[in-house]
């Protein structure tokens, strides 16, 4: 999760007027919500909405808002009809799209928000997978094994419980979990 707090710190940093976050789900959605008001630059404040008109409102200008369309399809149309009016924003509005659903589909549709959007997409599941293919490479480095064959040779007793293998088995256990 460290390389995708970091991607969004920089999106929310990035200068430019909108974002996009894609979720996996509903949930994952929240807490991405709720990261961006911690990791939110202290000179906006941060509105969360499900309304297109607050994208466009000219008091919410300066606001950071974390939109969360209710309907992905007709906010990305609005905002492809509203390109002007979206970069005169102060702070940037983030986006965010379900992963699997009409809004992505859609978005190739609609080159005038798609190229605002261009490199300000954001993807947590892709950087943490990465991420964790890094941390299995490393572990594979360090110990010679794959963590599921020290795992394997752990189970069946032929390595001794010491400081050192208590951490290692705690790390391999880790990426076993995250590797299903």
């Amino acid at each position: 999760m460290r390389d995708s707090t970091s991607a969004l710190w920089k999106l929310l940093r990035s200068g430019r007027p909108a974002g996009c976050v894609l979720y996996e789900d509903y949930a994952a959605r929240e807490q991405l919500i709720e990261l961006c008001y911690l990791v939110a630059p202290a000179e906006f404040e941060v509105h969360r909405t499900e309304e297109l008109d607050d994208v466009f409102r000219e008091d919410r200008r300066g606001t950071l808002l974390l939109f969360a369309p209710r309907d992905e399809v007709e906010a990305l149309r609005a905002l492809e009809a509203q390109r002007d009016a979206l970069a005169a924003r102060a702070a940037p509005m983030v986006l965010f799209l379900f992963r699997r659903g009409p809004g992505l589909v859609e978005l190739p549709a609609l080159p005038g928000i798609s190229a605002v959007l261009r490199e300000q997409e954001l993807d947590p599941e892709q950087l943490d997978t990465f991420e964790m293919n890094l941390e299995r490479d490393r572990f594979e480095d360090e110990v010679k094994q794959s963590p599921e064959a020290w795992l394997t040779e752990w189970r069946a007793g032929r390595i001794p419980p010491t400081a050192e293998s208590t951490i290692i088995l705690h790390q391999a256990l880790l990426l076993e979990r995250l590797g299903k």
